[in-house]
């Protein structure tokens, strides 16, 4: 019986943290194609602190989320912003606060002054928060049109599907095209050295605000009340390409933060 409700418990806490986050296949993907972009000294201490990939841990701020120990990540999967575009803080309650704090703690050697169990966590949560950053349902805005978000809902294969949801899961479900992490890493991983270079130019605050820029897009993309496979096939393929715009953005600025951390 006490099993049953451990399985029932786990069931539910999975079920949670796939309505607030990006799929496991994308998060998976970002890790895996950020982990062939480390410089051997950064995978070298990668190997130390995780005994793993990124890719392998890129879900587990959902996976813990819902414990008493990390309850406040629940709120460190996206940002706010106000009309003017101006990122907003909400008191710490943001991705980008979190990825900033954790970055600048441990670079520049910071990472020596610090034991390996935090060092361990907060690898763990550099990667899950740079990728949530960049999906596109995890850029909110104060400002119409995302007040409506919860109303908005369009149809696929005749059930409904809220907005947050449907972007949380397009790549693993919508958009899906049979791919694994390592097609992803494939098809998706084919920037040269100098294109990798201008995505992961800037801070997170500075990326954060093109994301809020760009993200309005997709509101003008998807047709409330209607089924997906009966909208334009322009809006469609173009839904496609900013998934995989945003997957390629979190991998690069998620290796370029590792690599930073450790280039010391």
């Amino acid at each position: 019986m006490k099993l049953r409700l451990v399985l029932v418990a786990l069931c539910l806490a999975f079920v949670s943290a796939e309505a607030m986050a990006w799929s496991g296949l994308t998060h998976n993907a970002i890790g895996h194609i950020a982990d062939q972009h480390l410089t051997p000294e950064a995978k070298a201490k990668r190997n130390h602190y995780l005994n793993h990939t990124l890719a392998y841990y890129a879900s587990w701020q959902d996976e813990v989320a819902w414990s008493k120990e990390y309850a406040e990540t629940r709120f460190w999967h996206a940002v706010r912003f106000d009309a003017k575009n101006r990122f907003q803080y909400r008191e710490g309650r943001n991705a980008i606060t979190h990825i900033s704090r954790i970055w600048n703690e441990m670079r520049n050697g910071g990472y020596k002054k610090l034991d390996d169990s935090t060092i361990v966590v907060n690898l763990k949560l550099l990667t899950h928060m740079v990728g949530d950053m960049h999906c596109p349902s995890h850029n909110m805005y104060d400002a119409d049109p995302s007040p409506k978000v919860k109303r908005f809902s369009i149809l696929y294969k005749g059930k409904k599907v809220y907005w947050h949801k449907f972007w949380d899961s397009s790549a693993s479900s919508y958009f899906h095209r049979k791919w694994t992490c390592r097609d992803y890493q494939k098809n998706l991983d084919v920037l040269t050295p100098k294109q990798i270079a201008k995505i992961c130019k800037g801070t997170p605050e500075q990326w954060a605000k093109q994301n809020g820029k760009d993200m309005r897009e997709p509101y003008t993309l998807l047709i409330p009340h209607t089924e997906l496979s009966e909208m334009p096939a322009e809006n469609i393929a173009r839904m496609t390409e900013i998934v995989d715009l945003q997957i390629q953005r979190g991998a690069y600025r998620l290796a370029h933060v590792i690599n930073d951390i450790f280039k010391e």
